[in-house]
Parts: structure tokens; C-alpha cells; sequence
């Protein structure tokens, strides 16, 4: 419970008071006679509580006695339910109209009643997400669009922006996914490059051409043609087992 007392405002909290009460058409500069009594603020707040304030319990006073009562009244049947009381030498302060105690009220009222608009904004806020989870569905709103020198309502599709962050996670993790994937394929590419390099190298060194040196000509068997040494000598043995199977080999010039 939170207990209004006396006490001095700063000229910020001053001005940020007296926009505030423009919003209900009230003169800052009578401040201290009209909330002497009660009835302007209880007429304030049935606006927003119309069950919670009967006016009839609050009716015009002119004697300090008359409106101390009232504002006891008040601070048991209103303002007890917004977890505020007033104490008592600042109800005498208000009965009396002393100087900056409806200020310190009003600001106090003013405080209070922008909790409750952010409750209620949080509130509405969850409530129109679990509505939207229920349905599962996205919702169409209809938006202010400039089009020319004319503002047009135009139809949008909404979703909850806890949605669309729970998508925008899901896509980074698949974005990370096809990178490695990528990156995998890439090194067994190279890794695969690298071995049919080594696989042609020892290829050459088993005296055998790889297909891909054969070249364009239909008539060179690429497989089974062997290769000659690169020096100029070579055994009569090799050789003859060379013409035995390959008979067009020419003969050593030696």
C-alpha cells in the first residue's frame, strides 16, 4: 500500500502534469480551491472506473470538516482499491488547499493511471497473441498507405512477431547447415581431384596412358597400348614379349 504524503514536485513533474491534465479539460491555475474537495477527482476517475466511483457518495462540501470527510470517504472506497491511501495531515493539507498539495495528488493519480494503460496494453497485447496461436492463422489488418499526396487503407497479412522470430531462427540454422554441407563437398572434390591425379601418376609409372591422354584418334586402344621406355635401350627379352603380344611392334634399330 502506497501512502500519499506531502511533498515538492520538480518543474519537469510540474509540466508533465499539466499536459496531462489537459487531457480532462481541467484549469491548472484553480488547482488548490477545486481539489479542496473531492468531487472534481472522483468526477476524473469515473471516466475510466464508471462501477468503481458513485458519485453520490461524494457530494459538494464547503466546510474543511465536510470535505476531510469526503476525502476519507474516497480514500477508503476508491483509492484502497489501487493500493493507495492518503494520510492523514496531507487529506488536512488538501481540505485546506494548501499549496502544492493537489499538485502532489494529481501526480500521484497521473502516475497510477499510466500503470494502468501499460497493463492494459501488455494485457490486450498477450491476449491478441493467444488468440492468434489458438487459430493458427494469419491475421489481416488494414493499414495506412500513402499513395500520392492521399493516405488509403490497404488490407496487410500480419503474424506474431514471436513467429516470425522463431522462423528467422529455424533459417539461420538451415543456413548454417547447407554452408557446411557446402563446404564438405568442396573438400571431398579436392580430395577426389587429388586421387585421380595420384591414380594417373602411378598409371604412367606402370608404363600404361591414361585415357584422358589418348587423344581424339578412334584407332588407339588407350587400355591395353603399353608405353616405351623413354631411353633409347631396351632388352631383347622385353622386346620379344612386346611383339608377342603386340605383332606391328617394329623392330630395335640396334
Amino acid at each position: 500500500m502506497h501512502t500519499i504524503n506531502s511533498k515538492t514536485l520538480t518543474a519537469e513533474e510540474l509540466a508533465d502534469l499539466h499536459k496531462w491534465l489537459q487531457q480532462y479539460d481541467i484549469n491548472t491555475s484553480r488547482l488548490r480551491r477545486e481539489f479542496s474537495d473531492v468531487l472534481p477527482l472522483a468526477e476524473m476517475m469515473k471516466r475510466d472506473h464508471p462501477r468503481l466511483v458513485d458519485l453520490n457518495n461524494f457530494p459538494k462540501r464547503s466546510s474543511v470538516q465536510l470535505k476531510v470527510a469526503n476525502w476519507e470517504t474516497f480514500n477508503y472506497k476508491v483509492l484502497n482499491k489501487f493500493n493507495l491511501t492518503l494520510g492523514r495531515e496531507f487529506i488536512e493539507l488538501l481540505s485546506t488547499g494548501a499549496p502544492g498539495a493537489a499538485e502532489v495528488l494529481l501526480h500521484e493519480i497521473m502516475r497510477l493511471k499510466k500503470r494502468q494503460r501499460v497493463v492494459e496494453t501488455r494485457n490486450a497485447i498477450l491476449a491478441q497473441e493467444q488468440i492468434w496461436e489458438e487459430n493458427d492463422e494469419v491475421k489481416t489488418v488494414v493499414v495506412n498507405k500513402q499513395v500520392g499526396d492521399g493516405i488509403v487503407q490497404v488490407p496487410q497479412k500480419m503474424i506474431l512477431y514471436s513467429l516470425y522470430e522463431k522462423m528467422a531462427r529455424d533459417n539461420q540454422a538451415k543456413d548454417l547447415i547447407i554452408e557446411a554441407n557446402q563446404k564438405r563437398l568442396a573438400h571431398m572434390e579436392n580430395i577426389i581431384k587429388v586421387k585421380t591425379e595420384r591414380i594417373d601418376e602411378l598409371l604412367m609409372q606402370m608404363g600404361k596412358v591414361p585415357n584422358k591422354l589418348c587423344g581424339n584418334s578412334p584407332r588407339l586402344q588407350c587400355s591395353s597400348v603399353p608405353r616405351l621406355p623413354s631411353t633409347s635401350m631396351i632388352s631383347y627379352e622385353a622386346l620379344g614379349a612386346m611383339r608377342k603380344r603386340h605383332p606391328n611392334t617394329p623392330a630395335s634399330s640396334d
